[in-house]
C-alpha cells in the first residue's frame, strides 16, 4: 500500500508481499496472448506474458490490494495487440 498506510482506516499495520494461493496449490495470475495471425501457419504457438500476483493487507480493518509483479512487460506486450483470454 502507498505510504505503507492504508487508505480505508490510515492504519500503518500493513502485511505486505503476501502470495495469492488458487486452483490447486498454484497462485492465481493475470495473462495477455498474442492475436491469432490472419494466415496463421498449421503449426503455431501463441506467445502470452503472465504475471503472477501479490496482495498487500491492512492488519487493522482488512483492506487489501492486489499487485501484478512484472506489470511494465505485461503494458508493453497490450499495447502491441495482446490481450486476455
Amino acid at each position: 500500500m502507498k505510504n505503507n498506510k492504508c487508505p480505508n482506516c490510515e492504519s500503518t499495520e500493513i502485511i505486505e508481499n503476501l502470495d495469492l494461493r488458487g486452483g490447486e496449490g498454484n497462485p492465481p495470475y493475470v495473462m495477455v496472448s498474442e492475436p491469432e495471425p490472419p494466415n496463421r501457419p498449421f503449426i503455431w504457438m501463441p506467445k502470452f506474458v503472465r504475471s503472477y500476483i501479490k496482495a498487500s493487507v491492512c492488519g487493522s480493518c482488512g483492506y487489501t490490494e492486489l499487485h501484478t509483479i512484472n506489470y511494465k512487460e505485461m503494458n508493453e506486450t497490450y499495447k502491441k495487440g495482446y490481450r486476455s483470454k
